[in-house]
């Protein structure tokens, strides 16, 4: 064999062996990105699963809430954090009177101010007088308020989702006409956040017969918050449940 045979040889040979070590190579990324997202997909399965459950043992506890609050409402006037045992665990339920909340429907400029610039949001004081003249144009003749729900300040210009996300645990649309809010019934994260606002915003008189109740489901990795704002008096006739369900929203907090 000759020199220049043998030579040739081992050039393929070794270009052979670079396309081996380059086929295995990608293999083995094709093989460790098939499994990320196994992975990935097992664990939103898991996370649908944890959904599904923790809504339904969320629910158990709140209706269970529920019952008590139709029974004594007046021992449910300030904002609460209850201990319900459920599904070999216990559900923590917070129970927050509407009182607590800020209704956009009637709330002062001087409130709504002081919530939107105390959270950092920039231009409270324009973002109140905007909502406020929103709100005056916006009023009907027949139910004499604004908005319905608390997603109609999307409509507001300037009010971006980022603000509503912020705002949105701390409003209601409410009907009462009720300017300021019970500090009694009010979140922690609220009464904070208004710290230092005027004491016209804070009437301890307050009540209200509708309830924002959340109950936190633990699991491994996470937590399902299960959200339902209820009226308590609206749904008392013959046959049905005595509340009546505003809204609900359910949530997954945790790594997926």
């Amino acid at each position: 064999m000759s020199r220049q045979y043998a030579g040739g040889m081992e050039r393929h040979q070794g270009m052979a062996l670079v396309l081996v070590l380059w086929i295995v190579a990608a293999l083995s990324i094709f093989a460790t990105s098939l499994g990320k997202v196994v992975r990935q997909e097992a664990s939103v399965v898991g996370v649908t699963r944890n959904l599904s459950v923790g809504r339904a043992q969320g629910e158990a506890a709140i209706y269970q809430i529920l019952q008590q609050i139709a029974l004594k409402p007046q021992e449910f006037s300030e904002r609460k954090v209850e201990q319900v045992p459920w599904g070999g665990q216990i559900i923590e339920v917070e129970i927050l009177p509407w009182s607590g909340l800020v209704n956009i429907n009637a709330a002062s400029p001087e409130l709504l101010g002081s919530l939107f610039t105390r959270m950092g949001l920039g231009q409270g004081a324009a973002l109140a007088q905007a909502l406020v003249e929103f709100r005056q144009a916006g009023k009907g003749v027949v139910n004499s308020v604004a908005w319905e729900a608390p997603e109609d300040l999307l409509q507001i210009p300037g009010v971006t989702y980022g603000i509503y996300a912020q705002i949105r645990p701390f409003i209601v649309a409410d009907t009462d006409g009720r300017t300021g809010i019970n500090p009694k019934a009010a979140p922690a994260a609220l009464l904070a956040a208004l710290d230092g606002a005027g004491g016209a915003a804070f009437q301890e008189s307050l009540s209200s017969p509708r309830y924002r109740l959340t109950a936190r489901v633990v699991f491994d990795g996470g937590s399902v918050m299960v959200v339902r704002d209820v009226d308590v008096i609206g749904g008392g006739s013959r046959g049905s449940l005595p509340w009546t369900l505003l809204s609900a929203t359910q949530s997954w907090v945790g790594r997926i």
